[in-house]
């Protein structure tokens, strides 16, 4: 019997519970971004503090830096290798700590559940008008049970 839950509040947005750690994945907690509009279901509200932040890549409807900000505690932020700057400047001071960076088959642990990189077939820019690149990727969440957060990614 599985120890885990998963709650998704649209997009890429979920909150994963395994093994007592909490994960947030690329987290979108407003009613607009840009041209998208929530069109189902209330804004979520998280049900506390999550221990780590999943991010699979910079388009600003995965990495939502209003969002980020608004997320409580001070979460680990888990993201592709390359984008470790880019969070450090937009989320500001004291976050630089808390950023680990994967490249594709890298993990780590976040309390008893282990994150491991993997490929996504996504561009990972953060969009046409910015120079900042990294890879997209995706995660696999290994405790009680074994979860793949895909992000964006073609076959």
């Amino acid at each position: 019997m599985s120890n885990m839950s998963v709650t998704w509040w649209g997009h890429s947005t979920l909150w994963l519970a395994d093994s007592g750690s909490t994960l947030l994945t690329d987290p979108v907690l407003t009613d607009r971004l840009a041209h998208l509009r929530r069109v189902a279901g209330p804004t979520p509200r998280l049900p506390g503090e999550p221990d780590a932040i999943l991010l699979s890549h910079l388009h600003a409807d995965h990495f939502h830096v209003a969002s980020l900000r608004a997320v409580p505690g001070k979460p680990a932020l888990i993201v592709p290798r390359g984008a470790g700057a880019f969070a450090a400047k937009a989320l500001g001071p004291g976050a630089a700590g808390r950023i680990v960076e994967l490249a594709v088959g890298e993990q780590t642990a976040v309390g008893a559940v282990k994150v491991r990189a993997v490929p996504a077939a996504h561009d990972g820019g953060r969009g046409p008008w910015s120079r900042e690149r990294a890879l997209a990727i995706g995660f696999v969440v290994e405790g009680s049970a074994r979860t793949w957060f895909a992000g964006d990614t073609g076959l």
